[in-house]
């Protein structure tokens, strides 16, 4: 009611209400749609709007760093909205997206994913490692050192074991300062930042 009163411009969701935040909205925007799952929400004449600026912000992450995915497997970790967004973003760019979940009806299981001789790219979007569960391992170090290159979602700690047994790692936080420039936009608010310097800082 805030929202529609005015009071805001808008707010971001986060995990793990991405999915189910959709049902209270009136509107999807097309990516959200698609995606399935929502991470921004504004008021567009009278009416909530579920929009999706986490593929953005992964897009404009590989773009940062110059990570090339096209043509390439990448393997995602989790099935939930984060890993949606992932794959969204994936497609668009002309990758091949693989699910790792515990469950093979979704894609590979993380068992599969370990008898793999080479990895191209491994996307983490699961909570696992988050703080304070700081000591949590979503891969063993064996499997990680046959993976070229691993982005973590995560933000905090930085440095989750996932990127600190990598051999090329980068972790969430250039994707989140990205998505909230985007969601920033959707709010009215067109803010003109030096992204890297600000990452660095971070």
């Amino acid at each position: 009611s805030l929202l529609r009163n005015g009071y805001y411009n808008g707010f971001n969701v986060t995990i793990p209400y991405k999915e189910t935040v959709m049902k209270f909205l009136d509107v999807l925007s097309p990516a959200a749609k698609e995606i399935g799952a929502v991470n921004t929400i504004y008021l567009k004449d009278g009416l909530l709007v579920g929009d999706n600026t986490d593929y953005l912000g992964f897009i404009d992450e590989l773009n940062k760093f110059d990570i090339c995915v096209e043509g390439k497997n990448v393997y995602v970790l989790g099935s939930g909205g984060a890993s949606k967004g992932i794959r969204y973003a994936l497609k668009l760019l002309k990758a091949n997206p693989i699910v790792v979940s515990r469950s093979s009806e979704k894609g590979l299981t993380y068992d599969e994913l370990k008898q793999l001789n080479h990895i191209d790219v491994v996307v983490n979007t699961t909570p696992v490692g988050m703080y304070p569960n700081v000591d949590g391992e979503i891969l063993d170090k064996d499997t990680v050192r046959k993976i070229d290159i691993c982005i973590d979602l995560i933000c905090n700690p930085k440095q989750t074991k996932l990127l600190q047994y990598s051999k090329e790692g980068y972790c969430g936080i250039m994707m989140l300062i990205c998505q909230a420039l985007h969601a920033e936009k959707l709010w009215g608010n067109d803010i003109e930042i030096d992204i890297l310097d600000l990452y660095k800082k971070l």
